[in-house]
């Protein structure tokens, strides 16, 4: 006889909607589906482990573009997910999707295979071994959508068995508390991450890279904007990252002042008569120990040429007044520093911030520029801003150049200067970067004329 028939007591036969027992959307089952799986590992072990990974910031996504832009990436975590259990469980671990909240997936862990395996031992290991496998791939899925940090909660937990408690209270109760262990978890990891954070910046361990930006006329290389980065294999590897971060922890004066600082000391040992464009946001232009004389003279020490110096301003923090931005700015415009504005074309005041500021240089964001040469508004778009450019007297600059298509066709539409991996990748000494040549280029692609005409139905 069955178990299923020695227990007939415990059954009905109901109707019941096939999404109480499988997902079919992320193709999962749910908890119902594989209750006596779950059960039978509580009878024979005397115990039960499970790991929980939930993601909050799915549901905001639902109430923000809709349930089929939520299904659609909520499929995209799942796979993630799906990956983590092949590559870190077990084929007897039991994978589903939380029955009420399908923000949250349960790994139940199957029986150990003899008594000397140790699974307590490694419950929490195995949990943060989980959430580092597949923190930046969700990150990565969720930034287009909320381009702020979204990161898992990532939890364990633990039942005994119990003959007084049904064995059903049991596991909802170990779901409940490895999901509770999760939301502690990911709060001790945030103030660890602060503090690592803060370890960074007191002990300045950043270094500085440069890339260059060339006419793309000639390919002359005209200047180079410092780039910041931290030591590899670190939670701070990514700078998107490490930015986002550094405005969760309220840190983003701090770690902005530093990159500054770690650009221009760069800057003194390239030994480059360049212009050279450092990034920084609204906030650090008011930096009282950083404007007029001490400025100056801390150019002068460093023997950089004024002149030579470029603020890219962007707008990761909104300029509110922009009379005390023009204030501000005075005191770097009296010494010739000149500014950027940065990534053109990414925001919603693009127009107002050119207007008020009349910036030195326009740098057009990599959104405008990938996959320009397929794309008629794109085009046009650039067009107007050459236009704007020329007329307000302002250099522009095209970020994000990967592609020879991409080239031609911002040449061919006027833009005079550009930077992007074509033209050459970001490195910590100029000896370093490798740039592209005009035959490169030319012997490649044929004439923008001979690549046939773009239509307005292209996007």
């Amino acid at each position: 006889m069955s178990k299923r028939e020695g227990r007939a007591q415990d059954y009905i036969e109901v109707p019941i909607h096939q999404g109480f027992y499988y997902n079919t959307e992320l193709e999962l089952p749910t908890i119902v589906h594989e209750y006596e799986r779950v059960e039978r590992t509580l009878i024979e072990s005397q115990y039960l482990a499970c790991i929980t990974i939930h993601i909050e910031s799915l549901t905001q996504i639902e109430y923000q573009y809709g349930s089929t832009v939520y299904h659609k990436v909520l499929r995209q975590v799942a796979e993630i997910i799906s990956d983590l259990k092949q590559r870190e469980f077990r084929e007897q671990d039991i994978f589903v999707v939380d029955l009420l909240d399908i923000n949250t997936f349960v790994m139940f862990l199957a029986a150990p295979r003899d008594q000397k395996t140790t699974l307590l031992d490694h419950l929490e290991s195995l949990a943060e071994r989980a959430r580092v496998t597949i923190k930046s791939k969700i990150f990565d899925t969720l930034y287009p959508y909320f381009k702020v940090y979204s990161k898992p909660s990532v939890g364990y937990g633990l039942v005994v068995k119990n003959p007084m408690i049904s064995n059903m209270r049991l596991v909802m109760q170990l779901v409940s508390q490895a999901k509770k262990m999760g939301e502690f978890m990911s709060e001790r990891q945030g103030y660890l991450s602060k503090y690592k954070l803060q370890k960074t910046l007191i002990q300045e361990d950043i270094y500085t890279v440069f890339q260059p930006i060339v006419d793309l006329s000639t390919l002359e290389v005209i200047g180079y904007e410092a780039l910041s980065r931290w030591p590899e294999n670190t939670e701070f590897a990514s700078p998107l990252l490490m930015f986002i971060l550094a405005a969760d922890f309220g840190l983003s004066f701090e770690l902005d002042t530093l990159c500054r600082k770690k650009a221009f000391e760069s800057v003194h040992d390239l030994n480059t008569d360049k212009k050279i464009f450092v990034n920084t946001l609204t906030m650090t232009i008011h930096d009282p120990e950083f404007r007029g004389a001490y400025l100056k003279q801390l150019l002068e020490d460093l023997k950089i040429k004024p002149e030579n110096v470029v603020f890219e301003v962007n707008e990761k923090l909104a300029i509110d007044n922009y009379d005390l931005f023009r204030d501000a700015m005075q005191d770097y415009l009296d010494i010739g520093i000149v500014h950027a504005s940065d990534d053109i074309g990414a925001g919603d005041s693009d127009l107002e911030r050119i207007m008020e500021l009349h910036p030195g240089f326009l740098k057009i964001d990599i959104g405008l520029v990938r996959d320009i040469d397929k794309s008629f508004v794109k085009q046009e778009i650039i067009k107007a801003m050459v236009s704007l450019s020329q007329g307000i007297g302002a250099l522009i600059v095209a970020e994000g150049i990967e592609r020879r298509e991409e080239y031609w066709k911002l040449k061919e539409l006027g833009v005079t200067y550009g930077q992007g991996y074509l033209l050459g990748r970001p490195a910590r000494n100029l000896d370093a970067i490798s740039n592209i040549s005009l035959e490169e280029l030319q012997l490649e692609l044929p004439a923008p004329s001979e690549a046939g005409p773009v239509t307005g139905k292209q996007t």
